[in-house]
């Protein structure tokens, strides 16, 4: 699990240095309406094969995004399918360079133009103009359809969001970085040491994380623009967390700087603002709530890890979970109303959703899915991501917590755990 489970090896380190969906209950199952959407075939005006493959790798990305988000029907032939239920379709037209005249690589970028109109009217609701070079069509393609999914649905998109996370084993794991689809694999640290529990800052530009890059222990941010890294906070102990308070000027942390692990509220600085917790439990894995006012954590102060919320200020505390002999992991919805975590019952552990009030409690994986930890939410409240060794070996997947689809996220032989979706 994120934090508690973790302790051990931290330990050990230290000594060595709309209406359709489908959501299931039980086995119950609802259906959510979901909008019909057309994904026309770019006419491509000039360029020769290569404008062509631009245009059908363009009009790919559009129809994974719609489809990745939960809430469009996604048609991409109309001489196969019936179209009479659709309303909307994406249409638009690449001209591109003629073979051996562009001198620079700006120069060679083709002219896209994207268009969501109504169908079977063809009106135009809005369009794109767009010159990406070759290695910003998925971008390109990423935002138009951001800008679609947000006009139609008015909810938000994750279609420009990533996820990081920890791959790797032992005491040698380093973060890296994958676009919501699993694109984009990147690398963000090769130190050669620990690094853990990525959490990306509000507006995206940095993460903070816990590393032993410096041969202590402590908790360290990085520029995500530069690779820049900088020590937050290091102090005698364990430092574990970290959580981003939802205007980005705090971080709660965990330390056992006193010598039991307690939770402390943090200044951009690495200074301590205020102790929220005295007590001989562990106490571990804060989480800020959306709003900033109330904070979820672990403890096992009943005998048992489990999950309690309080205020900011430490006050106001109470318990959340009381089934399950493992609780830790949460992460509250952007809403919110929801609280997912990792739930280690017997000998397995499985993802769990629950309402930040106690009630409707919901068991989202099975055994079938082996160990579940790590679940964190996307921005749009719908889709979470988790680590699961159910293929052997711990890789990230993607559920949409409505109609329980899921999809793989990462893949690879290396373990990757402690993932957390950007805002």
């Amino acid at each position: 699990m994120r934090q508690l489970l973790t302790l051990f090896l931290i330990i050990v380190s230290m000594s060595v240095s709309a209406q359709s969906t489908e959501v299931t209950l039980g086995t119950e199952k609802e259906a959510w309406a979901k909008i019909d959407i057309l994904v026309k075939p770019l006419e491509v005006v000039s360029g020769g094969e290569k404008s062509q493959q631009h245009a059908e790798f363009v009009e790919a990305i559009i129809a994974d995004d719609f489809r990745f988000s939960g809430l469009f029907n996604v048609i991409t032939d109309t001489a196969k399918q019936d179209t009479s239920a659709v309303s909307f379709a994406i249409e638009g037209f690449l001209e591109g360079r003629l073979p051996g005249t562009a001198v620079t690589k700006a120069e060679e970028a083709p002219l896209l133009t994207l268009k969501l109109v109504t169908w079977p009217e063809q009106l135009l609701i809005f369009s794109k103009r767009y010159r990406p070079t070759s290695d910003k069509l998925r971008t390109t393609a990423h935002h138009f359809s951001n800008e679609v999914i947000t006009y139609l649905t008015m909810e938000p998109s994750i279609c420009m969001t990533r996820v990081a996370f920890t791959r790797g084993s032992s005491d040698r794991r380093d973060l890296y970085c994958v676009d919501y689809d699993g694109a984009n694999l990147k690398r963000l640290t090769a130190n050669r040491t620990l690094n853990l529990f990525p959490a990306w800052s509000p507006d995206g530009s940095q993460l903070a994380f816990m590393s032993y890059r410096e041969g202590q222990q402590g908790n360290y941010l990085l520029d995500t623009a530069t690779g820049r890294v900088r020590v937050f906070s290091e102090t005698v102990g364990s430092n574990l967390g970290p959580s981003w308070h939802p205007d980005g000027q705090e971080i709660i942390v965990s330390l056992s700087k006193t010598g039991q692990h307690e939770i402390y509220r943090l200044n951009m600085a690495g200074r301590i603002l205020r102790r929220l917790t005295i007590s001989p439990a562990i106490e571990v894995s804060p989480e800020w709530s959306p709003t900033g006012n109330d904070v979820v954590f672990t403890s096992d102060r009943s005998g048992s890890p489990q999950l309690y919320i309080m205020g900011a200020d430490g006050s106001g505390r109470h318990r959340l979970t009381f089934e399950g002999r493992y609780n830790d992991s949460a992460a509250w919805s952007p809403s919110g109303d929801n609280i997912v975590y990792a739930c280690r019952e017997n000998d397995l552990t499985q993802i769990v959703m629950i309402k930040a009030t106690g009630e409707d409690r919901q068991v989202l994986t099975d055994r079938s899915w082996r160990n579940c930890e790590d679940p964190r939410w996307a921005p749009d409240g719908r889709h979470i991501v988790f680590a699961s060794d159910k293929s052997g070996v711990f890789k990230l997947y993607v559920m949409d917590v409505l109609e329980r689809s899921v999809r793989q996220l990462t893949f690879g032989g290396e373990p990757d755990t402690t993932p957390d979706w950007s805002h």
